[in-house]
């Protein structure tokens, strides 16, 4: 018996090939977690242990910190997300070096954090249960924290200690980064060796202020210094048969410095390194031997804790010898970047009156602290936009969030089970890092994914092909 594809059939099919190529919502996020710890290997021993059995109450507390976290991780349920401040490990070994990690590649740290607190439900009667989430891929870049660099960087007469490092860390690979994906995870570039004086007209050798950096920083030291205090790294995700260009970075905070400040300047020139980039500037090289930006067109997602708020805090910015400088306005106010939203929570303006405060700084700032993504000291600098979910130009919004709830009673302790508890109130000495989870918030921008027009046109010639046959067998 001849079998024939009947009109009604090739209308159904090509319904279904032209559904399949509609545009996909895709939701991008970033979570300074605080999954750093104060000791080489804490961090491991934490993650492998999710029932805390056998330890003490401040570990107890460590662990609980981190199921917090993927609590919020759950809630936010982002389709790719960067994880900042997350230990670095090579396979199981506390560590950093100069190594590029390659592709696939997941420290045993991210292993231990997926299976045992993401792939876990979290939460309770009052806020409700998370369901598990599970992330096919991953990948964790080197990193140049506690990497020491044999100079004396801080000028204090001994080559030792965090400041001494490529990037600050008290130990090697503290204060790293790791990337978790739903989607396919199809090419990673890392920027972990590109040196800060190679970046045209950059803040370490074109210093414009009277305490400029080429007096701070010695002819050796300036030739080896990286731009990267942690790495640089374009994760790129295939998404609805395209490749999206997730951009990961945690520039220094611009403090901890002196009046020269080197790293505020660095702060400036690690936010820059990525406007070049999408720029597809030609002097920019990569640890894998490459050399190049993103080709024109190329559509992006810019993601991490940058330290620099555009209007408060004390980030680079300001005018220097008739010059405008902003740090992170160099994203914010670019045109390839989609600032058209801006995420916020209610929990940013609430945090700003708390009266867990300890200072005034937040009644001077000029930011909407609706807008804020974390919440420091209300003594300096106060609470600061500094986290960041940045689509390309070419990219539509669909939505965006930051996970900041208000707390429901100012007068009762972060114990009743709402979700404010997984927040907390600002320095609670009774827990690690003074909060239940972090003092920075997790930050989602929800974007749509469509097919490129080639796309399209593959699709049509396919259906022309089927309807072609479809009367060859009529």
């Amino acid at each position: 018996m001849k079998t024939t594809l009947k009109p009604l059939a090739a209308a159904l099919l090509l319904a279904t090939a032209a559904s399949a190529a509609q545009a996909e919502t895709v939701r991008f996020a970033t979570f300074n977690a605080s999954l750093n710890r104060d000791a080489s290997g804490q961090l491991l021993s934490d993650l492998a242990n999710p029932g805390a059995l056998g330890v003490t109450t401040s570990v107890a507390n460590r662990i609980q910190q981190a199921h917090n976290v993927a609590e919020i991780i759950q809630r936010v349920n982002a389709d790719v997300l960067l994880v900042n401040e997350f230990d670095f490990d090579l396979n199981g070994t506390p560590t950093a070096s100069s190594t590029a990690t390659g592709l696939g590649y997941s420290s045993n740290a991210a292993g231990l954090f997926q299976d045992n607190f993401l792939s876990a439900g979290h939460g309770n009667a009052v806020r409700g249960t998370t369901s598990g989430i599970d992330y096919a891929y991953r990948y964790t870049p080197n990193t140049n924290t506690g990497l020491a660099s044999g100079f004396d960087l801080n000028n204090n007469g001994v080559v030792a200690g965090g400041d001494d490092a490529y990037g600050f860390g008290n130990f090697g690979g503290q204060f790293g980064f790791t990337i978790y994906s739903k989607y396919e995870i199809v090419s990673v570039r890392s920027f972990q060796t590109f040196l800060w004086k190679d970046m045209p007209g950059n803040l370490l050798t074109n210093d414009p202020t009277a305490n400029n950096l080429a007096a701070f920083y010695s002819q050796e030291e300036i030739d080896a210094l990286r731009l990267s205090s942690k790495n640089h790294v374009d994760v790129t995700v295939r998404i609805n048969g395209q490749d999206v260009h997730f951009l990961t970075a945690h520039p220094t905070p611009p403090t901890f410095d002196g009046a020269e400040d080197r790293n505020g300047k660095r702060n400036h020139d690690e936010i820059r390194f990525w406007a070049d980039y999408i720029a597809g500037a030609d002097y920019i090289y990569d640890d894998q031997g490459s050399t190049g930006g993103l080709e024109a067109g190329a559509k992006f997602v810019i993601a991490g804790d940058y330290n620099a708020d555009p209007l408060d805090g004390d980030s680079f910015k300001g005018t220097v010898n008739g010059q405008q400088y902003n740090a992170i306005g160099q994203l914010l106010d670019n045109p390839l970047v989609n600032t058209t939203v801006t995420p916020t929570a209610p929990g940013g303006a609430d945090a700003a009156t708390h009266p867990s405060n300890n200072g005034t700084a937040n009644q001077s700032h000029v930011g909407d602290p609706t807008q804020d993504t974390a919440d420091f000291s209300d003594f300096a600098p106060g609470n600061l936009r500094v986290d960041y979910v940045l689509p390309s130009a070419n990219l539509d919004i669909e939505g965006s969030g930051i996970f900041w709830p208000v707390d429901p009673d100012r007068n009762a302790p972060n114990t009743t089970g709402d979700a404010y508890d997984l927040v907390g109130n600002f320095r609670d000495p009774s827990l690690y890092a003074n909060y239940p989870s972090s003092d920075h918030k997790a930050v989602w921008v929800d974007v749509t994914v469509v097919p490129e027009p080639e796309q399209y046109a593959l699709l049509l010639a396919g259906l022309g092909l089927i309807g072609f046959a479809a009367r060859r067998r009529g």
